[in-house]
């Protein structure tokens, strides 16, 4: 999957790689079949198969089983792939037969394992373009995600085993304590059909509890946890961008107020429908103590969030998080329904899912600076104590067959509509909601002129500490303005990127004037301004050879500056040279690290303006030899 990853980022060739593993896996099981073949049984006193017998003792079960379909099967299954082509040999299979086999089934297995380190890679090097902020949330959001669903897991597969012994051991424990024997005992009984279930719940809610006094304990005291909200949220905030917002607005949604309501309310309805009459009470009372509880503490502790005037009312107020704490009740509490009416070997599934929901909507919060960490654990700890709480009682108390499966179906199509109905309403609101919040300084116009211009950035910033092309362009004045006059010589508007737009990527031989650009990111934000100028234009003005797969780009950022008391922006950006390059079957335009000739050829086209080219050497070490500390002041008002 590493060979693919650096195929993908269009290091090295696809079909070179390809064939040599197609040819190395021809020839690996080649020589392990002519082995096997040529010693037959001997190869079981070989190293090091005379240490592990049991290897080939697989292969054989794993042949005779599926015949000459093991070869084309064998390569795909991992503690059976390196045995097979051996055990084919020592069991007599054809040679024709074997190379056969042998040959598709490298065909196929070489671009099965490629293909998808590839995709990786070419999503690396898109993301690297537009953000490394993306690329890390990226990470964070598959890392989170696997490590949810291997938790789930190990818990059931931990705990199932281990059943017995540790339910003996608590009532071991509870007839020492006569007072809590009778609530151990008839919790834990053995002769119950879900006594593990119970269990599990049982140590999920000890864990919880002990986790939500913990966090509750440092709200309170303002210590230890406390002093690490404000370390993560500026961590947190560091890797925002605007797509990552999207991402992040739309994943919070799914568990507000109004989703979270309409999602109870169909699911009430529904086992008001079925006369399930003791589910439903169950259900009213997972939201309605759930939604209360949150309430009383939110008003008891009056917790200010990190950023403020996102909400009023009651919801000003932080801790806990009722995201955190209703999306936990409302879709833990619907995973226990429905991992009632499945197999007990399956019952993880369900909790998986409902898991990976309820943590994406946690770490949405975190991301989009809605609440501080100990917010968003206290929710969650309170969240699994009334869930685990309700659990308990309804596997002690109702049977199995309670309720139909259709429950899952009704659960989905509610979120589903929900969801939908909500994010087309509030989807735009929130993302101005949520936007971070942009701190403004004042300047002089003549100080900016004159040498204030050094407070500006010097480099496109990503990440805190990552700097990326440097900025060697700022403006003051109007955007229209600028556009307006760039357009007069020559330059354009990109292509819009949309879905539509975004099949041009596929097209074989395209100008680079007809792909739509990714965007790029600089201190969190997207670019106010993109201008171009296909380089076959300057090219050709000049009498060259034109270019059609390279352009000119122009971008601006606010810079947070603002001059005078009349609140005109300056505005911080850079010209850079494009080329296209190809990453797997698209065409995409990429930034070279090419900065003075771009430079020179956008002040060509800006001699309407008072212009003055002044330089800055790097603060950082200099990478770039393309730049040389080069940066164009520009402003509307020509000096007289």
């Amino acid at each position: 999957m590493s060979v693919g990853a650096i195929i993908g980022m269009g290091i090295i060739g696809f079909w070179p790689i390809l064939f040599a593993a197609v040819a190395g896996a021809i020839v690996g099981d080649g020589l392990s079949f002519w082995l096997g073949r040529h010693y037959a049984d001997r190869v079981r006193t070989f190293w090091p198969f005379r240490n592990h017998p049991q290897w080939l003792d697989l292969g054989e079960r794993f042949f005779n089983r599926h015949g000459g379909k093991s070869i084309l099967f064998g390569r795909f299954v991992g503690p059976v792939r390196p045995f097979i082509p051996v055990v084919a040999g020592m069991l007599g299979m054809q040679p024709r037969a074997f190379y056969l086999a042998n040959i598709l089934s490298a065909l196929a297995w070489a671009p099965g394992y490629l293909l998808p380190g590839m995709a990786f890679g070419a999503s690396l090097a898109v993301a690297g373009e537009v953000a490394l902020r993306l690329v890390v949330l990226l990470v964070l959001i598959g890392a989170l995600t696997w490590l949810v669903l291997w938790s789930i897991r190990r818990l059931f597969i931990e705990l199932s085993p281990r059943a017995g012994q540790m339910v003996q051991s608590l009532l071991d424990w509870g007839g020492r304590h006569p007072k809590l024997n009778r609530y151990i005992g008839g919790l834990l009984d053995p002769s119950q059909p879900e006594f593990k279930s119970l269990l599990v719940f049982a140590v999920v809610l000890i864990s919880a509890t002990g986790l939500f006094l913990g966090v509750l304990e440092d709200v309170v005291t303002g210590d230890p946890l406390v002093r690490v909200d404000l370390g993560l949220y500026r961590l947190v905030q560091d890797i925002r961008s605007p797509w990552g917002d999207r991402i992040m607005v739309f994943v919070t949604e799914l568990g507000d107020g109004v989703v979270i309501a309409l999602v109870s309310v169909a699911v009430l309805a529904w086992l008001l429908w079925l006369r399930k009459w003791r589910v439903a009470g169950y259900w009213g009372a997972a939201v309605f103590f759930g939604q209360l509880a949150a309430t009383i503490f939110k008003l008891v502790l009056q917790r200010p969030r990190p950023l403020e005037n996102i909400y009023d009312g009651l919801s000003t107020y932080a801790f806990p998080s009722g995201h955190a704490v209703m999306s936990t009740v409302v879709y833990g509490f619907l995973a226990v329904l429905i991992a009632r009416q499945l197999s007990r070997s399956r019952r993880w599934v369900a909790y998986a899912i409902a898991a990976v929901l309820i943590s994406a909507i946690a770490m949405s919060r975190l991301y989009l600076g809605a609440h501080w960490l100990s917010d968003v654990l206290g929710g969650l700890s309170l969240g699994l104590v009334w869930v685990s709480l309700l659990g308990i009682a309804y596997y002690r108390h109702s049977a199995p067959t309670s309720l139909p499966k259709s429950l899952t179906g009704v659960a989905l199509i509610a979120l589903v509509l929900a969801s939908g109905w909500h994010v087309s309403n509030r989807y735009s609101e929130d993302l101005q909601r949520y936007a971070p919040r942009l701190s403004f300084q004042h300047m002089d116009s003549t100080s900016w002129w004159q040498g204030g211009w050094v407070r500006l950035p010097t480099f496109r910033q990503d990440l805190a500490g990552e700097y990326e092309q440097p900025l060697n362009l700022q403006w003051s004045g109007s955007l229209a303005a600028l556009r307006e006059t760039l357009l007069h010589q020559g330059w354009k508007e990109p292509v819009p990127l949309n879905a539509s737009t975004a099949l041009r990527w596929l097209l074989p031989a395209p100008a680079i004037a007809e792909l739509p650009m990714l965007p790029q990111v600089h201190d969190g934000r997207h670019e106010a301004l993109v201008m171009i100028s296909p380089q076959e234009n300057a090219q050709q003005q000049r009498g060259a050879t034109s270019d059609r797969n390279k352009q000119l780009v122009l971008r601006l950022w606010h810079s947070g500056f603002l001059l005078n008391s009349h609140k005109d922006p300056i505005w911080v950006g850079n010209v850079t040279l494009q080329a296209q390059r190809q990453i797997l079957f698209l065409r995409l335009p990429f930034t070279l690290a090419e900065y003075d000739t771009p430079l020179e050829t956008l002040m060509g086209s800006t001699d309407s303006f008072e212009r003055r080219v002044v330089n800055r050497l790097h603060e950082q070490a200099n990478d770039d030899p393309l730049w040389q500390g080069n940066i164009l002041l520009l402003r509307a008002e020509r000096s007289r």
